[in-house]
């Protein structure tokens, strides 16, 4: 029969100790723990929750200028809205330019004013400024009145009647209240003789 030693026992005890420990870190390490495995499917706690951010980059983002080179306003412009042929030829007078020669320079005759009646540039205006061209012929009287004493007449800057221009002063218009003459230079105002301080317009010759 043999005889142990305690040291052998101790010797013994040590080596199936030893391996216990060694079985026991080797079931702890194989896998990891459930604490490890947080989602459950053995990726070791890894996210998988890659939202891939890079695929939802505003791809092209610098073609979200706005390249509206088309809409220029080239075709705006309103080169054709030049008013070249608005111009008001009336034959008119006054401000506008000088009156067309052979022109019936046509009053209304009111104790406050010559009131226009034809051309068309003067119409409804009161004692409208004449433009005349020299040496041409024009004609002016007045076909309506007010009812009181008139008469028209061409005047110097002198205040002198030219050439004979008047006519008598009546009450009401006709035949005789109209004066053809020809433009001169000399000719500066027309004038109703009995009320040259309401009555008076200007005349003008180029």
């Amino acid at each position: 029969m043999v005889s142990r030693t305690p040291s052998s026992r101790r010797k013994t005890l040590k080596r199936i100790g030893a391996a216990m420990g060694i079985a026991w870190l080797a079931g702890c390490s194989d896998g990891g723990g459930p604490e490890d495995d947080e989602n459950g499917d053995g990726t070791n706690g890894g996210t998988g929750n890659d939202t891939g951010t890079d695929e939802n980059e505003t791809v092209g983002g610098g073609d979200n200028e706005s390249d509206v080179g088309g809409n220029e306003t080239d075709g705006n412009e309103t080169a054709g809205n030049e008013s070249e042929g608005n111009e008001s030829d009336t034959g008119g007078g006054g401000a506008s330019g000088a009156i067309e020669p052979g022109t019936t320079i046509d009053f209304s005759a009111e104790t406050t004013a010559w009131v226009g009646i034809a051309p068309d540039s003067i119409a409804d205006e009161e004692n409208p400024p004449l433009t005349l061209q020299s040496g041409e012929t024009y004609e002016i009287g007045w076909s309506e009145g007010d009812g009181a004493g008139h008469n028209i007449e061409i005047r110097d800057s002198n205040d002198e009647v030219v050439d004979d221009l008047s006519t008598e002063v009546v009450t009401e218009p006709g035949d005789d209240q109209w004066l053809e003459f020809e433009a001169s230079d000399e000719m500066a105002q027309y004038v109703c003789q009995p009320h040259q301080t309401t009555m008076v317009g200007e005349i003008s010759v180029e």
